[in-house]
């Protein structure tokens, strides 16, 4: 079969394979873990504060714990070579990454998760990736980790490959959240990174096996097929999953999903969704979409960020939602409905083969 190869490597999932996206504020255990047992592969959210006695660590390994419980594993004690079935994202542009081995690695060995994928190390550091890769794969050879690394463009996908990776998560600017602020759609970012993975796989003779998984704007089973036939060998969905029943979204940002249309108009990609809420943390390099707000509209019109940023905060603290951010995907029009994890993992795989079954057909 052709995704023989992700079966290999993540037993317990199913062809195709589907990825819940690592989402902050979103993702947990319990989605996780209902994706897993669906036959997809979740993702639980590790954070960016890698230094000691950080909170979000101790809520990592928390979320890990109760992974293994839902998943009815017992406790890790490093006596199994197999993996806990979910995997960790992390994010990595901030200073403590220096601290990622010595704070965080314990963790993950404790509870050896099946993959780990990194995003958005800062420029300024390009050591990061590689020391972070460097680190993860000695420590997780012994229960044979994956790394995911997501890219924005065919030239972080290329530096991502002869870092280590063994997925590259090519993510097109279709995506929700977070992502490169210049790159191309799914359409044109996949196949052009599948062709430069089997480029550099060969310059290295072939010695190793790198996968690619497609991201951006996927919301059903159509989407997954097109993935596939991009040339992915997985398909991720972020903004679908934000409407589990079992994601820890808020409400108004579950309304909002659900009551946006023609995504491609009524989304967009801003580092003003960040910056109007304070957060000036994110490296110029990336910004993310989200769905039109008035603070956005108030930019387009002239309003200054400290003035924008009055109006936020005034709107916030009255109670008036209308302002919040709401991250989301150019597919967003084609979610209607809030389902368990389980349930959206099953019905896009089955989309997905039905999709496949009739182009075979029409052969």
């Amino acid at each position: 079969m052709a995704g023989s190869r992700m079966q290999t490597w993540f037993p317990g999932t199913s062809y195709p394979l589907v990825v819940s996206a690592p989402m902050d504020f979103v993702s947990n255990a319990r989605l996780a873990t209902e994706v897993t047992k669906a036959g997809g592969l979740g993702f639980v959210q590790g954070g960016r504060d890698f230094s000691p006695d950080s909170p979000v660590l101790k809520k990592l390994d928390e979320q890990l714990t109760q992974a293994a419980s839902l998943l009815n594993i017992p406790s890790t004690d490093n006596s199994s070579e197999k993996p806990l079935p979910i995997g960790v994202g992390f994010v990595t542009y901030a200073p403590s990454t220096t601290h990622f081995a010595h704070t965080t690695l314990p963790i993950l060995v404790k509870h050896r998760p099946a993959a780990i994928w990194l995003f958005a190390p800062a420029p300024s550091a390009p050591d990061t990736l590689p020391s972070m890769l460097a680190a993860l794969r000695s420590a997780g050879a012994a229960w044979g980790l994956k790394i995911a690394v997501q890219a924005g463009t065919v030239a972080a996908a290329r530096e991502a490959v002869r870092s280590g990776a063994d997925v590259v998560v090519a993510q097109g600017s279709d995506a929700g959240g977070h992502q490169f602020r210049r790159g191309a759609g799914v359409v044109g970012l996949v196949p052009e990174v599948v062709d430069m993975v089997r480029e550099e796989v060969e310059r290295e003779d072939g010695g190793r096996e790198v996968v690619v998984w497609a991201a951006g704007g996927v919301a059903d089973g159509r989407g997954v097929a097109a993935g596939l036939a991009l040339g992915a060998e997985g398909v991720v969905m972020g903004t679908r999953y934000m409407v589990a029943t079992e994601s820890d979204v808020q409400g108004f940002k579950r309304k909002a999903i659900l009551s946006t249309s023609d995504g491609g108009v009524n989304t967009a990609k801003s580092q003003l969704h960040d910056h109007v809420q304070g957060n000036m943390s994110w490296p110029d390099a990336y910004d993310g979409r989200a769905v039109i707000h008035p603070s956005l509209q108030d930019e387009q019109a002239g309003v200054s960020l400290e003035e924008n940023t009055k109006r936020f905060n005034a709107a916030k603290e009255s109670g008036d939602l209308s302002r919040m951010v709401t991250w989301s995907g150019t597919g967003v029009g084609l979610i209607k409905e809030e389902l368990p994890a389980a349930e959206i993992t099953k019905r896009v795989r089955e989309e997905a083969l039905k999709v496949i079954a009739g182009l075979k057909a029409a052969l």
